[in-house]
């Protein structure tokens, strides 16, 4: 079994956002299945390119990351 890339673990961060909920990291740990602070991580990527809005640890997709995951 081979490591996922950074790509595919941040589409798969963002196909768990697309439903428009706000979601946990917690939630989003065991719906895409990889470490906690490696979702953290990557949601604080996503978020510098405004993909994802991050408040009181609660994630939820932008628009533009709507846009994002259609071209990934």
């Amino acid at each position: 079994m081979s490591k996922r890339t950074a790509k595919e673990v941040r589409r798969a961060i963002l196909m768990v956002l697309n439903d428009e909920k706000e979601h946990s990291y917690g939630d989003i740990e065991r719906k895409v299945n990889t470490n906690w602070l490696t979702v953290r991580n990557h949601c604080a990527d996503l978020e510098v390119f405004d993909a994802i809005t991050v408040s009181d640890d609660k994630v939820k997709i932008t628009k533009q990351g709507r846009e994002l995951l259609r071209r990934l």
